[in-house]
């Protein structure tokens, strides 16, 4: 799949780009008898042989891991320089959109994807792997909403025959990696523990408390040495009191003094019971009560077992889902589930059909229909302008904005622009003509997950004048095409 040629898996259509990383790319496919859906991993080995091993790796560790919370590994394929690895298709998209930027998600909705995390990432340690860059990017989502873990391309064993090991390679994301990872050798247990709760404020807040956990860093180093001021400031005002004291035993600083996987599932938050109808408006009364700097410093005074001097010393909002409208597109737009019985999107019926074809099948694209093909994915939008207008549209945000942009294949535009740290932020919008619309669709191809929502809202509002609003009536036998593979 190399130089954007499309190949096709006998028996199966390629539908969509699911997602892009350092070595390879996702792909959707469809099968062309029952419907039903299966991701497909690709990387080039030709492009890459520095990915050979890690590769290897990665799927010999992947087919062993069989648990609710993790996707599924059904097999794999090489094809000269091609590896393809056939993996479970997450119909409810990335974690990351559903995070607000800047707002996170109500509480409840925030507790029941952390206790998922949690639950998949005690499995995984009980298997004796380090999943190694836990992150909302590498979190997906099923048709049930039920979290799923991913990308196991920097995992690694660190227990086998109950003989454990420190880790010594530093691999991850910053913003979500364990300080110990930095200095190296480290544990491999609290460092994961650590990413779920960067995680944890990710979503609780809708930003990430720290660029990387350094002394270059002031928001780490005032974290690390309990400085009161910092909790005056966000993430941590957005985030309730009872929440806090998860985190402060999480995100300790010395991994030996860490929360473990059994004292997080036994703390109060995430055995409370949340009642998602007043939650809001309790939490708003708590905080106007209570300035944020008084309850933090008393709390930190007396929680000595949760961050003791010792330890230290080494929204409902617009782009969240809304329930489905009944044209199917509105739905898909708003994120709503898709119409029972149009695609299954469990374990293909006929594995032994994921084999290469060298024959291209172009004609059998036609008999699915661009519901079958998308993704649940809150970044996107309808626009009423003609295909050439639309382009015209993009390209005059993307310079007002001062984004660098290229169309590098037909109505896709790869935009890159650089996060709130500097680093480099790529995305890319598709754009299909749906006869009596244009959909818009965008989708993080480099970069943070959280920054990548927050262009896609600014770029969102310079095509306020050309989004379609409210609700459409939808002629899906006249949308033939299909979204860019």
């Amino acid at each position: 799949m190399a130089g954007g040629v499309t190949e096709f898996v006998q028996g199966w259509n390629v539908a969509q780009t699911l997602g892009e990383g350092a070595f390879g790319e996702v792909k959707l496919l469809i099968n062309q008898e029952t419907g039903e859906a299966v991701a497909m991993k690709i990387v080039d080995l030709a492009k890459h042989p520095d990915a050979i091993d890690a590769v290897r790796k990665e799927m010999c560790l992947h087919r062993m891991l069989k648990n609710p919370h993790i996707i599924k590994f059904y097999g794999s394929r090489r094809e000269n320089t091609m590896q393809y690895m056939f993996l479970e298709y997450a119909a409810g998209g990335e974690l990351f959109d559903r995070i607000e930027p800047d707002i996170g998600m109500p509480p409840h909705q925030a507790q029941t994807y952390f206790k998922e995390l949690i639950a998949g990432v005690e499995y995984l340690h009980s298997r004796g792997v380090s999943h190694r860059d836990l992150k909302p990017e590498n979190l997906l989502l099923d048709e049930n909403d039920r979290l799923k873990i991913t990308d196991f391309g920097m995992a690694t064993l660190f227990r086998h025959q109950g003989k454990e090991r420190n880790l010594d390679r530093q691999c991850g994301t910053k913003p979500y990696m364990a300080p110990e990872v930095l200095l190296r050798p480290y544990s491999a247990e609290p460092a994961d523990i650590w990413s779920c709760g960067i995680v944890l404020v990710a979503l609780l807040a809708g930003e990430l408390p720290w660029d990387e956990p350094t002394f270059s860093c002031t928001e780490y180093t005032a974290w690390k040495d309990k400085d009161c001021r910092l909790f005056t400031t966000t993430p941590w005002t957005k985030i309730d009191n009872l929440a806090l004291s998860l985190l402060r035993k999480v995100l300790n600083t010395v991994p030996k003094h860490r929360a473990t996987i059994n004292q997080i599932k036994s703390h109060q938050w995430v055995t409370k019971n949340f009642n998602k109808n007043t939650e809001l408006m309790q939490n708003a009364t708590s905080e106007s009560m209570t300035p944020s700097h008084k309850r933090i410093c008393s709390e930190v005074e007396q929680a000595n077992s949760a961050f003791s001097v010792d330890d230290m010393s080494t929204r409902w909002t617009c782009s969240q889902p809304e329930p489905p409208s009944a044209p199917v597109l509105n739905a898909l737009l708003d994120g709503g589930n898709l119409e029972p019985g149009v695609v299954s999107f469990s374990q293909p019926a006929k594995p032994e059909q994921l084999l290469l074809s060298s024959q291209m099948t172009q004609g059998t694209q036609a008999s699915q229909t661009p519901l079958q093909r998308l993704v649940k994915r809150m970044t996107r939008m309808l626009v009423r302008t003609s295909l050439e207008d639309t382009v015209t549209h993009l390209e005059a945000v993307f310079n007002k904005l001062n984004y660098s942009h290229r169309c590098h294949a037909a109505n896709v535009i790869t935009v890159t622009t650089v996060d709130r740290r500097g680093a480099q932020l790529v995305l890319k919008a598709s754009i299909l003509d749906m006869a009596q619309y244009i959909l818009l669709d965008f989708r993080l191809s480099k970069g943070c997950g959280l920054d990548f929502k927050r262009h896609f809202l600014r770029i969102k509002e310079g095509l306020s004048h050309i989004i379609v609003k409210g609700p459409v009536t939808w002629n899906m036998a006249m949308a033939t095409n299909m979204l860019p593979a």
